[in-house]
């Protein structure tokens, strides 16, 4: 049994206060660093790895980049394209599609990712 890890509860805990959708590791160390709790890059990724590796974070890619979120039901995303800003959409916009991939290819649908872009309400604000 690991042993516990104070960087992996503040990860923990970090994640399910929200604050972001879904977080680097880059930004959540920063995080860390940034409300007083001493952690390094690989101590945050070994976090993340362990919570997502035990089905209670999920990682999204976006832009070829993991983000990571609390593990939940599926769910695509948004993301903007001033700020990066990323948000979560309601229900499955393609899980109706499933069946019809299926038949067409003859895979078998393990999951698929959707992100639509856009811009937030601050960055329109702003001009864009």
């Amino acid at each position: 049994m690991p042993r516990p890890s104070s960087v992996r509860d503040a990860v923990a805990d970090l994640l399910r206060r929200g604050g972001r959708h879904a977080w680097s590791i880059e930004e959540l160390h920063q995080e860390l660093v940034a409300s007083g709790r001493p952690a390094d890059p690989s101590s945050v990724f070994r976090a993340v790895s362990y919570l997502h590796d035990r089905g209670l974070v999920a990682r999204v890619m976006v832009d070829g980049k993991a983000r990571y979120e609390v593990a939940g039901a599926h769910h695509d995303h948004v993301r903007c394209e001033g700020c990066g800003a990323l948000a979560p959409l309601p229900g499955c916009a393609l899980e109706r599609l499933e069946p019809e991939v299926t038949a067409g290819t003859g895979f078998s649908i393990t999951g698929h990712q959707l992100i639509f872009s856009g811009r937030c309400p601050d960055c329109r604000e702003d001009g864009g």
